[in-house]
């Protein structure tokens, strides 16, 4: 009886003390003051503040210095730091920092409700943006980003860029114009004072093959290797379209040009054969073996864009049917370089070719008529008038002379 007794004592002091100290605890808590906390072994060196900060802690300090006193201060403990300060005691902070991250930015630092729009193509750190602040006075810009990037290569390279070219569509020498032998597409109904109406036909191109010069195709300019080819047959219009004649030639020029400047050295082979029909009508014709391999130096110039004067000198090595090694070619076109579309331009040309075979005579070759120039290349295309004089252009007959006039279409290439 008195072991239960102590017992239920002993439980009943327990759950005083127990109350008591709960009661005490809620006191502390309602008075405002700081519950119990077991003591640190540093607790010392956590508040004895550092006697002078590190090197870190200094660059920082410089780094955000501002009019404003800094409510957390490094190496103090949170508890410990003084009160917290107004709402807007950072704004000196953030008017100072660069828009990382950001397009938008004040403008003015009294209102930091001013906001310019910057464009995604200005750069982020750009020359008015650092020249508001001095501190940020040496920092590099970025460079501007590129919007579009529509360069060609013509704007790249403009008249500076060289290389190699396979296959370019222009020619660095154009054939004459109203040059008779030249490779080209052409037709021309022509009437001749002693054997009447003649339909003069050309079969042929001249075409680039290798190019090493200006990249620009609006810049011709360089060094170029050509190939040409042509047959030029005449059909008598008179006697049921007969063939009169053919003549054939082949060859490869070597072209340059610069500025207002061209040169040519070219190789070509010409070789002239009677019509069957004709042989027919004229049984007592002796057929000849006219053929001509030649050299050729030539030169232009262009006083204007639109205007060439031209020479050039050719001799044979090989020559049989009555050729003879010399012969001599110039003249003066006017062509615009316009490309006018639809509407087209004037030209007129004017050629003479003299040749040592006939005692230094030849002919005298003249056009004049309208003009279509390739809207995406210099091919052209031509309609009009012409007048030939001297010497045929047919040398199966090479020593008769012709006086022709006539309307004629040509294709250059």
């Amino acid at each position: 009886m008195r072991l239960i007794y102590s017992s239920s004592v002993q439980k009943m002091v327990l759950v005083l003390l127990f109350c008591a100290a709960h009661i005490e605890l809620y006191a502390q808590q309602g008075t405002g003051r700081k519950p119990f906390l077991a003591p640190s072994p540093h607790v010392n060196q956590q508040r004895q503040h550092p006697s002078a900060p590190t090197q870190a802690q200094a660059f920082l300090e410089k780094q955000y210095v501002s009019q404003s006193p800094n409510p957390v201060q490094l190496g103090v403990p949170l508890h410990d730091s003084a009160p917290a300060q107004p709402a807007n005691w950072n704004r000196g902070i953030a008017e100072r920092l660069p828009p990382l991250y950001s397009h938008d930015r004040p403008t003015s630092r009294n209102s930091a409700t001013q906001i310019r729009q910057v464009q995604s193509t200005e750069a982020v750190y750009g020359p008015d943006l650092i020249s508001e602040d001095p501190v940020y006075s040496t920092m590099e810009t970025m460079p501007e980003s590129v919007e579009t990037y529509t360069e060609s290569i013509e704007q790249l390279c403009q008249e500076n860029c060289w290389g190699w070219t396979v296959l370019p569509t222009d020619l660095l020498y154009k054939s004459y114009l109203a040059g008779p032998k030249e490779s080209r597409m052409a037709m021309g109904v022509l009437h001749e004072k002693d054997i009447g109406w003649q339909l003069e036909l050309e079969a042929g191109a001249r075409v680039g093959i290798l190019r090493y010069g200006s990249l620009n195709d609006d810049v011709l300019e360089g060094w170029q290797l050509d190939l040409e080819g042509a047959g030029p047959p005449r059909l008598n219009m008179e006697e049921e379209l007969d063939l009169e004649a053919a003549d054939f030639r082949v060859g490869v020029p070597l072209t340059w040009r610069r500025g207002a400047y061209q040169a040519k050295f070219a190789y070509y082979h010409t070789s002239a054969h009677a019509g069957d029909e004709y042989m027919k009508r004229n049984p007592s014709f002796q057929r000849i073996n006219y053929v001509r391999d030649v050299f050729v130096l030539g030169g232009g110039y262009f006083p204007d864009p639109d205007l060439r004067l031209y020479a050039e000198i050719g001799y044979a090595f090989n020559t049989d049917g009555g050729a003879e090694p010399w012969e001599l070619q110039f003249g003066a076109e006017f062509s615009p370089v316009e490309h006018n579309g639809f509407q087209g331009a004037p030209f007129w040309a004017v050629n003479g070719y003299l040749r040592e075979e006939v005692n230094w005579g030849g002919n005298v070759c003249m056009m004049v008529g309208w003009q279509w120039r390739g809207d995406r290349n210099n091919h052209l295309f031509r309609i009009g008038l012409q007048y030939i004089d001297g010497k045929t252009i047919q040398y199966q007959f090479y020593n008769n002379s012709e006086q022709m006039i006539g309307f004629g279409t040509w294709y250059d290439f």
